[in-house]
């Protein structure tokens, strides 16, 4: 080729790549459109596989639950969705009686078989539940109601046994399974629950994803391509789904009056999220969540006004926020660009297999020994420096700041206190090792460690390795893909890996769940760890209300699985949200992101700082570009003297 055509075909690219740099990507839309980004595809919208964060954003967007979070309120609390009010309960806890909102119709659907659609009642619910629980259904969510429901696990048990249908909308004796006493239509809009023993949770999981409604006659029409469609009575219906690349929502008609809270603060009147207080919902017409696999096109976007919010990937941060201050930059704030910090209810930790014969309780004080000495020599501090941008927090145990038993004196013995030097932590974690017989880590034997296999997580494994080596302790990465991990999570196989819990309710319970004997793998209990003294305080404390007694016992089992160093307890992450200035009604929750139908944008605003920013950024572009071509130019000049005209 040519060295002109070359640089000629070059110009040519780079006049499209700056063209579309500089258009709108979404031309001739709708001016109330929100847009709104997910962090990778989507895997189904069937609530009963809303496990992972992304189909949970959007079952909970485009569904009902029985109850929802009240939006702008902290301490979290629930209030009415689908249900009429609050729950009418037993003396002994037993028996839920929930009444339902009448008149709510279910979106307009194909599944209705060219009919007006019929309303919602308390047989979906009944339905929905039955689903879940079903074998066949292979729900993610099955752990929420294990052992809780009268008859609920005996159907799940029978359900294996009869035929399998995913087209079905009936759940009867005459198919071959059980009544399920636990989870009755007492009539049309009025649903009981009856439960094993007293579960002061099971109010929060009425709000979870999993607990979403939908009628039978969608999964009779859909079947197995229900984790494409939707037949809701919520905010939004579908408009087009393509799972890796973007979900388009649009009003539902149908929707039934629902109103944004009037409930707001001075600090939410600051950030944008009372203007609308009182008014109808949904506030915007239709909603677009790009799915952006990778962070910089997503920043990208969002700095050229094409997104509404995101948050700030790691190696964008620094051009966004003063590193000391943590507060945006000027030519940020000039852009009228809001900065939300929001605590996840989570707990980031490394875990150990305690049936492993080298760290686990095989191994005896020695293996409790190896895994002080891990916890002691783990450098958190640095990690939130250095790998978080210092967007992440100090975690101690179990309980974090948001539950009421939480304990602000409480500190992890076998963790780097927040007053020792990282010195002083070390000669702890080499004095247990030589008293354990294992001078300078000598007689270890490596130690893998499961990582998903990635970027960022290789990263991760790296200074986790060097901090290790401090003690003479030695790591291998063991790279697996995710399902792999889960598999390996599950068949008891990983020796120890480094994962994160994020709260599903707000109670520490739900943490609690993770170190009892009985959830061991494949249950939640990873760890598969057994402590009859932990066992039998968590059995006393399940059927507890907020107290002190529950307090008691709490504490005490956070002592427990602190000293025996189950876990490695590292930190916690604080969501930073950017929110574009012409965004109103954004509140960050991170027991589920539920907020597509509250959220709103100022088209004219929009438009008019998508204009300058991109007015302002495309000059720069072009003076780099003709400067790069002029040095390609030079370039092939001088190639084309060294080969003869080439």
């Amino acid at each position: 080729m040519h060295s002109g055509t070359g640089i000629g075909l070059l110009l040519l690219s780079t006049l499209l790549l700056l063209s579309a740099c500089g258009s709108n990507p979404y031309p001739g839309e709708e001016p109330n459109t929100l847009h709104v980004y997910l962090k990778d595809a989507i895997k189904s919208i069937d609530p009963a596989h809303a496990q992972d964060e992304i189909s949970n954003i959007c079952v909970l967007n485009l569904y009902d639950q029985l109850y929802e979070y009240d939006y702008l309120a902290r301490p979290f609390r629930l209030v009415p969705c689908l249900a009429e009010a609050m729950p009418e309960v037993s003396e002994d806890r037993l028996t839920y009686t929930i009444r339902l909102k009448r008149g709510i119709q279910y979106s307009d659907d194909p599944c209705w078989r060219g009919k007006e659609p019929r309303t919602f009642d308390a047989h979906d619910v009944v339905f929905c539940f039955k689903r879940m629980m079903d074998s066949h259904t292979k729900s993610t969510g099955t752990w929420i109601f294990d052992g809780k429901i009268v008859g609920l696990d005996e159907f799940r048990k029978v359900s294996a046994d009869v035929k399998k249908n995913p087209n079905r909308d009936r759940y009867t004796t005459k198919d071959g399974y059980p009544e399920v006493e636990g989870v009755k239509a007492v009539d049309d809009y009025t649903v009981q629950f009856k439960l094993t023993e007293p579960y002061p949770q099971f109010i929060w999981t009425l709000a979870m994803g999993y607990t979403s409604m939908y009628p039978r006659e969608a999964i009779r029409h859909y079947g197995k391509r229900f984790l494409d469609s939707a037949v809701t009575t919520g905010p939004y219906v579908i408009e087009s789904i393509k799972r890796d690349k973007k979900l388009v929502l649009r009003r539902n008609p149908r929707y039934r009056e629902d109103r944004f809270p009037t409930n707001g603060t001075e600090e939410d009147a600051k950030k944008n999220r009372t203007q609308d207080a009182g008014k109808l919902l949904p506030l915007s017409d239709r909603v677009v969540a790009t799915v952006f696999k990778e962070t910089q096109p997503m920043w990208l976007y969002f700095q050229r006004g094409y997104l509404d919010r995101t948050f700030i990937p790691k190696d964008n941060f620094d051009g966004a926020v003063d590193p000391d201050t943590f507060e945006l930059l000027p030519e940020m704030l000039e852009r009228g660009i809001h900065l939300d910090k929001d605590p996840k209810m989570e707990v980031i930790y490394d875990c150990f297999n305690m049936e492993d014969e080298v760290i686990g309780t095989p191994a005896g004080e020695k293996g409790l020994a190896i895994r002080r000495a891990i916890s002691l020599a783990t450098d958190n501090e640095w990690a939130i420096k250095h790998l978080y941008n210092g967007r992440a927090t100090r975690v101690d145990g179990p309980i974090v700041e948001e539950f009421v038993e939480y304990d602000a004196d409480f500190r992890n013995p076998w963790k780097k206190r927040p007053e020792e030097t990282r010195e002083q932590a070390l000669a702890k974690a080499r004095k247990i090792l030589a008293d354990a017989g294992y001078p300078g880590g000598k007689g270890i034997p490596v130690i893998r460690k499961d990582i998903v296999d990635n970027d960022i997580n290789r990263t991760f494994f790296l200074a986790f390795q060097r901090d290790m080596a401090d003690v003479g302790i030695r790591f291998e990465a063991f790279s697996v893909t995710w399902p792999e991990f889960l598999r390996r999570l599950n068949a008891k196989k990983a020796q120890c890996w480094g994962i994160s819990w994020g709260a599903d309710y707000p109670d520490p319970q739900n943490f609690f769940q993770l170190f009892y004997g009985p959830n061991k793998a494949p249950g939640v209990n990873k760890s598969c760890y057994e402590n009859p003294e932990f066992d039998k305080l968590y059995e006393e404390a399940r059927p507890l209300l907020e107290g002190p007694e529950r307090t008691r016992l709490y504490r005490r089992m956070q002592e427990i699985v602190t000293d025996d160093v189950v876990w490695s307890f590292r930190y916690r992450r604080v969501q930073f949200s950017m929110i574009q200035p012409w965004t109103y009604g954004f509140r960050f929750n991170d027991m589920g992101e539920k907020y597509f139908k509250y959220c709103r944008v100022d088209g004219a605003a929009r438009d008019k700082g998508v204009a300058a920013v991109n007015k302002a950024t495309v000059w720069p572009v072009f003076v780099f570009f003709g400067a790069l071509v002029f040095v390609i130019s030079v370039t092939a000049v001088s190639a084309g003297r060294r080969t003869r005209g080439w």
